[in-house]
C-alpha cells in the first residue's frame, strides 16, 4: 500500500487547489458538494497518504460518486492525472473493503465466458416475466418496482437481444477480393444489446471489401470491473482479450463501443503485468479503431443513399477523451446527402451514465442527462447519433422518460442506411 501512496503523492503535489475542476465536473454540477470534485477527492487522498485518514467504506462511497467522464484531467493546468488517481484510489480500497456481494459475483461471472454467454442467452428468454415493453416501444419497464437502478423510478432499458450478433454472422466473413482482414472487437452491449448496430459495422467493413473476424473467444473488455476497483477480474479479461487478438495477425481491431474502445486502445497498459502479455499489447494498441475512425481512413463509397433526417452528435466520454475520435463522426454525417447537421451546445460533455454510475446514482445521472437533452432537443434534430452503448441506453431511457419524439442511433447505423445496407 505504501507504494500505491507514493504513486499517489506524485500527482497530489501538483495540485493547487485552482478548483478548475469544478467548472467541468458535471456531477459536482449536478450535486453542489465539494467532496464531489476532483479537488476534493484530491484532499481526501492526501489526508489518507499522510495517515490522517482511513481506506473507510464511507471514503470508497465518496469515491465512486465519480463518473470518470475525464473531463477534468485535461482541463487540469496542473497536470494532475486524476483520472488514473481515482482509479487507482478505487483499487486500492475495493482491496481493503471488499465490493458489494452483487458487483463481485457479476464481475467473477465475467471471467466464465460461456456461462456469461449462457446466462444472457436465458435472460433474453425470460426477460418478459420481469419487464414489459415501455408505452412507446423505446424498450422495457420492470413490471413492478425493483430496488436499485432506477427501476423503481420507471427507469427504461434496452431488451436483451434473442439472436445475439456473434450467432448472426459466421466467426470468418470473406469477402471475394479482400483489401484488409480485421477482427471486429463486439465487447458486451453491441452482441447482447444493440446487436443491429454491430451488424450494421460487419455490412459497412464488408461493403468496402474488408474480410471481419469476429472472434468467438472475445470475452468482456473488464472496463466494468477494472474501473470499480476489481482489478483482478479487470487484468484476467485484458490478458485473455489481448492474447485472442495478437493471435489472429489482423490488420486493425475494429471496434464499435466507446469503453471497449478505451481500454484496448489505453487502459490495458495500466492493467496488464505479464511482460509478454504486455508487449503484445503495446504491438497492438496501435490497430486498435473505432469504426468511424476506419471508414475515415478508407473514404466512404460514392454513390451514397440520401438519409432525410435532421441529426445531431453526443460524443462518448471514452471516444472524444478515450480513444481522441471526434471529428470522424461529423465528418461522415455531414458528408451523407439528405442529412441536416445540426451541433448541439457542449456535444463532449458527459451524459450522466458512466457505466455502473448510473444505477448507483440514478437520481444525479438522470439531471446530468436532461442537460444533454436539452441540448440536444433545442437543434431541432429527430436523430441523435453516438459511438457508445452505454450513453445509447441512458439518453434513450432520458428520451423517453420525456416522451421525446428524438430517436437514439449508433453513427454506423446511419453510415449503412446511406450504403443502403439495411
Amino acid at each position: 500500500m505504501e507504494s500505491n501512496y507514493a504513486q499517489w503523492q506524485k500527482q497530489l503535489v501538483k495540485c493547487i487547489r485552482c478548483g478548475t475542476c469544478r467548472s467541468v465536473c458535471p456531477v459536482f454540477q449536478a450535486s453542489d458538494n465539494e467532496n464531489t470534485t476532483a479537488r476534493g477527492k484530491v484532499k481526501l487522498l492526501e489526508a489518507v497518504s499522510e495517515g490522517k485518514l482511513e481506506l473507510t467504506p464511507e471514503l470508497q462511497a465518496r469515491m465512486s460518486k465519480c463518473l470518470l467522464c475525464k473531463a477534468c484531467a485535461p482541463g487540469c493546468p496542473s497536470g494532475v492525472r486524476t483520472d488514473e488517481l481515482f482509479l487507482s484510489a478505487r483499487r486500492a480500497l475495493a482491496a481493503k473493503n471488499g465490493l458489494p456481494i452483487t458487483k463481485k459475483l457479476a464481475f467473477t461471472g465475467l471471467t466464465y465466458r460461456k456461462l456469461f454467454d449462457l446466462g444472457l442467452k436465458m435472460g433474453a428468454l425470460f426477460q418478459g416475466i420481469v419487464f414489459k415493453n415501455a408505452p412507446d416501444g423505446r424498450g422495457k419497464l420492470a413490471r413492478i418496482p425493483l430496488p436499485g437502478a432506477g427501476l423503481s423510478q420507471r427507469r427504461i432499458i434496452p431488451p436483451l437481444a434473442t439472436a445475439p450478433l456473434r450467432t448472426r454472422f459466421p466467426e470468418i466473413n470473406q469477402v471475394a477480393s479482400p483489401q484488409a482482414r480485421v477482427a471486429f472487437y463486439t465487447g458486451c452491449m453491441l452482441n447482447y444489446v444493440y446487436p443491429e448496430s454491430g451488424e450494421a459495422i460487419v455490412k459497412i467493413l464488408k461493403a468496402h471489401d474488408i474480410e471481419v473476424v469476429i472472434p468467438a473467444k472475445q470475452s468482456c473488455c473488464g472496463t466494468p470491473a477494472f474501473t470499480s476497483g476489481d482489478y483482478q477480474v479487470g487484468r484476467y479479461l485484458a490478458e485473455e482479450n489481448v492474447k485472442l487478438l495478437a493471435a489472429g495477425n489482423y490488420d486493425a481491431i475494429i471496434t464499435g463501443c466507446a469503453s471497449c474502445g478505451a481500454a484496448l486502445k489505453h487502459e490495458y497498459g495500466s492493467i496488464i503485468e505479464d511482460p509478454a502479455v504486455k508487449k503484445s499489447w503495446e504491438d497492438l494498441a496501435g490497430k486498435v479503431k473505432d469504426i468511424t475512425q476506419f471508414v475515415v481512413d478508407l473514404g466512404l463509397k460514392k454513390d451514397l443513399r440520401e438519409v432525410n433526417a435532421k441529426i445531431t452528435y453526443h460524443d462518448p466520454c471514452h471516444l472524444v477523451r478515450g480513444m481522441g475520435v471526434t471529428k470522424e463522426p461529423r465528418q461522415l454525417l455531414k458528408a451523407i446527402p439528405g442529412i441536416e447537421y445540426a451541433e448541439m451546445k457542449d456535444a463532449a460533455k458527459c451524459c450522466g451514465a458512466g457505466g455502473t454510475f448510473s444505477m448507483a446514482y440514478y437520481d444525479v445521472s438522470r439531471t446530468i442527462n436532461d442537460w444533454k437533452l436539452d441540448n440536444a432537443e433545442k437543434t431541432g434534430a429527430n436523430i441523435l447519433a453516438t459511438g457508445c452503448s452505454a450513453c445509447r441506453m441512458h439518453i434513450t431511457d432520458g428520451l423517453g422518460q420525456r416522451a421525446s419524439r428524438i430517436k437514439v442511433m449508433h453513427t454506423a447505423e446511419i453510415i449503412a442506411k446511406a450504403y443502403g445496407l439495411e
